[in-house]
C-alpha cells in the first residue's frame, strides 16, 4: 500500500495543483448532481401531478352517431318522398336525443377507480313568480333566451331543442364533484347541490341572479316547465364565478343547478340523465376503466371517453425537464470525464522522470496507475462534498428555470390553438357545466382551459431537494469519472519504458 501514501504526499506537496483539480471537479459534479436531483425532483412532481391534475371520464351521448343515424333517416325519407314532390331535398331531419338510464351510469361508478362521480340531466323552465331572468341591456327577448338555453351545461340536448324558455335547469345528483363546474365556480353562500336533495325542490343560483331578484340562502321562488306545472323552489346554494372569461357572460347567470328529479319532472321523465363525469383516482388507470365501462352502454348510442388532459399536459412538460436533466448528467459526465483525463495526462507528462524512477525500482505499472487513481480519488471525495452543499442552489436555479420555460411553451400553444371546435362551430369551452363535460365541456378541458388551481400548481414549482440516493448516485458516477480519467491516461503510462524515461 505503499502507492496510497505516497499519493497523499504528493496531493498535500502540490497543493496548487489539488485545489484546481478540486475546483473542475467539484465544477462537474456540481452540475451532474443538479441533472440527478432536477430529474428526481420532476419524477416526484409527476406523481404528484397525478393527484392535482387527474383525470374524468365522461359517458355522454354519441353525438356522431346519433347524427348520422338522423341524416340515414331523413335521406330515406326523402328518397321515398321524392317520386311524389320535388321538394324533398330541402327537408330538415330532426334529432331524437336519447338519455342515459341512471342506473346504467351507477354501475359505472361501482367499477374500480371510481373517487367521485356526478351526474346531470338538462332541462329549462320559465320564471312565474319571485323572480326574473338576467338580461343584457338592449338585447331582445329571443336573443337572450336563446343565448341562457345554451348554458353552464354544455349539453348538446339542451341546446337543439330551440326552446325559448328563461332558465337552464341542470339536475345534479353531486355539485361539489362535478369538475366543469368546479373548474370555474365556486359556492359563494350556503352550499352545493348533492344526492340527499333528491325529491326535494332546492336549487343553486348564479350571485348576479340572486342580487337582481334580491334572493338569498333560503328564499323561495316559483318556475313553470313547458307543460305550465308550476315548481317552488328553494334557495341552499348561490353560486359565482372564478374565471375572468365568464364574468360578463348571461348565459352562466341563467343557469339554475337541482336535483336530478326536478330536472326529470321538468322534462316528464325518471331515472334518466344526460352524461355522467366519473373522477378517476389515478389517471394512469383512466383506459382500463373507460374499456369496462364501454362493455356496459350502447356503443352505438353512447360513448365512454376520458379527459386527462390536464395531466398530460402536467406529465408532458415535467417529462421534458426530467429529460433535460438526464441530458444534463451524461454530458457533463462524459465532458468532464475527458477533461479530467487531459488534465491527468499533462500531468502524466510532467511526473515522466518521477514513473521511470519508480519502474526501475521495481514499482509496477498497474501500482502506479494506482497513485494516479487515488490522488484523484481524494480530489473527488472533497468535491464531492462541495457539490453535495451547492447542488440544492444550483439545481432550483437551473430547474425552476427550465421548468418555466416549459410551462410557458405549453401555455402559448395552448393558447395559440384554441379550444377546438364542437359541432356546429361553437368554440366556446368556458361553460359552466353541471354535466361533468358533455362534448362542448369536455372540448375546453382537453386544452387545459378551465382547469381547477390544484392543477395550475402543479406546474409552479418543483420541490429541489437533495436525498441520500442522490449523493450515492453522485458517488457513483463520480467514481466512474475517476476511473475513465485515469484509464485514459494510463495508455500512456502502459508504454513508458524506464531505460528510455531516465536516458532521456
Amino acid at each position: 500500500m505503499d502507492f496510497i501514501r505516497r499519493a497523499w504526499l504528493f496531493t498535500k506537496a502540490k497543493i496548487g495543483r489539488t485545489v484546481l483539480l478540486i475546483v473542475a471537479f467539484s465544477a462537474i459534479l456540481i452540475f451532474v448532481l443538479s441533472g440527478l436531483i432536477i430529474n428526481s425532483a420532476a419524477n416526484v412532481s409527476i406523481d404528484n401531478a397525478k393527484k392535482a391534475a387527474g383525470a374524468t371520464v365522461s359517458l355522454s351521448v354519441n353525438m356522431q352517431n346519433v347524427i348520422k343515424q338522423a341524416q340515414s333517416s331523413a335521406s330515406t325519407s326523402s328518397s321515398s318522398d321524392s317520386s311524389t314532390s320535388d321538394s324533398g331535398a330541402g327537408k330538415r331531419f330532426n334529432i331524437d336525443m336519447p338519455t342515459i338510464s341512471e342506473s346504467t351510469a351507477e354501475k359505472i361508478a361501482k367499477l374500480d377507480g371510481v373517487k367521485a362521480y356526478s351526474f346531470t340531466y338538462q332541462a329549462s323552465a320559465s320564471a312565474n313568480s319571485g323572480i326574473e331572468k338576467v338580461s343584457s341591456s338592449g338585447s331582445s327577448s329571443s336573443s337572450s333566451n336563446a343565448q341562457g338555453q345554451g348554458g353552464p351545461g354544455g349539453d348538446m340536448a339542451g341546446g337543439m331543442g330551440g326552446s325559448q324558455e328563461d332558465f337552464t335547469i341542470s339536475g345534479t345528483n353531486d355539485l361539489a364533484n362535478n369538475t366543469n363546474f368546479t373548474s370555474s365556480y365556486k359556492i359563494a353562500s350556503g352550499r352545493a347541490i348533492k344526492a340527499s336533495d333528491e325529491g326535494t325542490n332546492n336549487v343553486v343560483i348564479e350571485k348576479t341572479l340572486a342580487s337582481q331578484n334580491d334572493l338569498k340562502v333560503g328564499s323561495t321562488f316559483t318556475l313553470k316547465d313547458s307543460n305550465d306545472k308550476t315548481y317552488t323552489m328553494t334557495v341552499v346554494g348561490i353560486f359565482t364565478t372564478t374565471s375572468s372569461s365568464t364574468e360578463n357572460s348571461i348565459q352562466y347567470m341563467n343557469t339554475m343547478y337541482t336535483a336530478l328529479s326536478v330536472a326529470n319532472a321538468m322534462k316528464a321523465t325518471t331515472g334518466k340523465i344526460s352524461t355522467a363525469t366519473y373522477s378517476m383516482t389515478n389517471p394512469a388507470n383512466a383506459d382500463t376503466f373507460v374499456k369496462a365501462a364501454n362493455k356496459l352502454v350502447d356503443s352505438d348510442t353512447f360513448q365512454v371517453a376520458k379527459n386527462d388532459q390536464a395531466y398530460q399536459n402536467v406529465k408532458s412538460s415535467l417529462n421534458n425537464v426530467a429529460s433535460f436533466a438526464r441530458n444534463i448528467v451524461i454530458i457533463v459526465a462524459v465532458a468532464g470525464a475527458i477533461i479530467l483525463a487531459l488534465i491527468i495526462m499533462l500531468m502524466v507528462r510532467e511526473r515522466r522522470f518521477e514513473i521511470g524512477v519508480l519502474m526501475s525500482l521495481g514499482e509496477s505499472k498497474l501500482k502506479i496507475i494506482g497513485q494516479f487513481f487515488f490522488e484523484l480519488f481524494m480530489v473527488m471525495v472533497v468535491s464531492v462534498g462541495i457539490a453535495s452543499a451547492a447542488g440544492n442552489v444550483v439545481g432550483n436555479v437551473v430547474g425552476q428555470q427550465v421548468l418555466k420555460q416549459q410551462t410557458t411553451q405549453t401555455t402559448s400553444s395552448a393558447a395559440n390553438n384554441g379550444a377546438p371546435a364542437a359541432p356546429g362551430g361553437n368554440t366556446n369551452s368556458q361553460r359552466p357545466s353541471g354535466n361533468g363535460g358533455g362534448f362542448m365541456g369536455r372540448a375546453g378541458g382537453a386544452m387545459g382551459i378551465g382547469q381547477s388551481q390544484a392543477q395550475a400548481k402543479a406546474l409552479e414549482k418543483l420541490n429541489i431537494k437533495t436525498s441520500f440516493s442522490e449523493i450515492m448516485m453522485l458517488v457513483a458516477i463520480a467514481i466512474l469519472i475517476t476511473l475513465i480519467a485515469v484509464g485514459l491516461a494510463s495508455i500512456g503510462i502502459l508504454r513508458l519504458n524506464p531505460k528510455q524515461v531516465l536516458t532521456n
